[in-house]
């Protein structure tokens, strides 16, 4: 009975260092498991707030820009994490079965970093664009409803129709510089359309204004007199 009790304590003492070193195992194994999940669900979430920030980052949002170092930031730290392992993070590496998602995944992380280090050197100029853009935007709406009090005196005093034909331009051009202002920039960068319709479109309102101030033969206008 002694010697059967001593094999039975044996038996359950190995079984139990077993239970043991087999718990520990799988914890670890499930910590390492749960912190790869989440450095990659931030990775997805930070490459989808870097698209968005980029984005408005091109249109002269300066709040853009933080947004976009961060996220480039987080998005390429935690992905090379996910390859190689980070202290840090307390990041274990996946194992060489990934090593085929991430031949394709690395130049695109590689690209994502190098385009976001891009957009936040030009962030002075873009900043300065979209600032600038903005404030022809809201003046464009100054200039038209002084334009329509003009053709309203114009109307009202009895000009000729070549005058009130051009105050009726001018009306015209203020919504279509507003508009240009609005598409000079875009997401997907600078619109060609929008910024030589911008340009000519200036250039004929401040043409046709000094005509109908101080004249102009080319558009048969006679200088004001009112």
């Amino acid at each position: 009975v002694g010697q059967h009790q001593r094999i039975l304590y044996a038996v359950g003492t190995a079984a139990l260092a077993v239970l043991l070193v087999t718990t520990v195992y799988v914890l670890n194994r499930t910590n390492k498991v749960a912190q790869q999940l989440g450095a990659t669900g931030q990775a997805l979430m930070q490459s989808q707030r870097l698209a968005k920030s980029v984005s408005q980052a091109l249109v002269g949002s300066e709040k853009a820009f933080p947004a976009v170092s961060e996220s480039a930031d987080v998005l390429v730290k935690t992905a090379r994490g996910l390859r190689k392992g980070d202290e840090t993070l307390k990041l274990k590496p996946l194992d060489d079965s990934y090593d085929g998602t991430f031949t394709q995944l690395n130049p695109l992380i590689d690209r994502a970093e190098t385009s976001a280090k891009a957009v936040m050197a030009q962030q002075k100029v873009l900043t300065q664009i979209g600032a600038a853009l903005r404030l022809i935007n809201r003046q464009s709406s100054d200039l038209q409803e002084l334009s329509e009090s003009i053709l309203a005196l114009k109307i009202h005093s009895g000009s000729s129709n070549i005058e009130v034909s051009a105050v009726g331009q001018l009306i015209m051009l203020t919504q279509r510089i507003g508009k240009s202002a609005n598409e000079f920039l875009t997401a997907e960068g600078v619109s060609p359309e929008a910024v030589f319709l911008l340009g000519k479109d200036l250039n004929t309102f401040k043409e046709v204004t000094d005509g109908l101030l101080s004249g102009n033969s080319e558009l048969r206008l006679t200088a004001a007199r009112e």
